[in-house]
């Protein structure tokens, strides 16, 4: 890559969306990797956990209906950690419900695409890891002048952008609001948070309630 090819990176209009910052973090990531430059590193590796939280909040908007936006991220902002506490709040509603949906969306074959069931632990996990890089580097010796703190940095960008692909290139975040189901689907869904039946028991129940194909 070249200069210019930087500039382009670095002045593309800013979009708060979770795919537009893992490319970002990816492009910057590759272009420091080529260049062997640790402040291009340092900068998308902030970008990676920015696409990170960004998706955390894409995921409470969801899970809270979408009527909650501005809110949900005044309240992320006061507290102490931020996304990474909301998301830990609504992660066993989010879990739950993901799960749900997409039981309920492999067997309709009318959806055109699955729900993605973002493992949330796996997310939290490459948030801490990428966070070592996005303060400061305080002594050279164990960080900027370290290739195996240098080599982490790239791969941690990678597997996060590879996550994402994978991810993304599947499927669409989409969660069931229990307000919006069918009241047998509710039925089902109520029965299933409250672990009284499991996920082949949810399969069998919609199937029995599911209409049958339009002729």
């Amino acid at each position: 890559m070249t200069s210019l090819k930087l500039e382009e990176i670095i002045t593309r209009p800013r979009q708060c969306a979770a795919d537009w910052l893992v490319i970002q973090a990816r492009d910057l990531g590759r272009l420091s990797k080529q260049d062997n430059n640790t402040t291009l590193l340092v900068f998308a590796c902030l970008e990676a956990r920015n696409a990170i939280e960004q998706l955390w909040y894409e995921l409470a908007m969801v899970i809270y209906g979408g009527s909650m936006g501005h809110e949900i991220y005044e309240k992320c902002r006061r507290r102490r950690d931020g996304f990474l506490a909301e998301i830990g709040d609504a992660e066993p509603r989010y879990r739950q419900l993901s799960r749900f949906t997409t039981i309920v969306m492999d067997l309709d074959r009318r959806v055109p695409h699955r729900g993605i069931a973002w493992d949330l632990g796996r997310l939290k996990k490459h948030w801490h890891s990428l966070s070592a890089y996005c303060h400061a580097q305080a002594h050279p010796s164990p960080t900027l002048e370290d290739p195996k703190w240098v080599l982490r940095g790239h791969s941690l960008i990678e597997e996060v952008y590879l996550y994402f692909e994978q991810e993304m290139a599947q499927g669409a975040t989409a969660i069931m609001q229990p307000d919006n189901m069918t009241p047998e689907a509710r039925m089902i869904w109520e029965d299933f948070a409250d672990n009284k039946i499991d996920e082949d028991q949810v399969r069998t129940r919609l199937r029995i309630v599911q209409p049958p194909p339009r002729q």
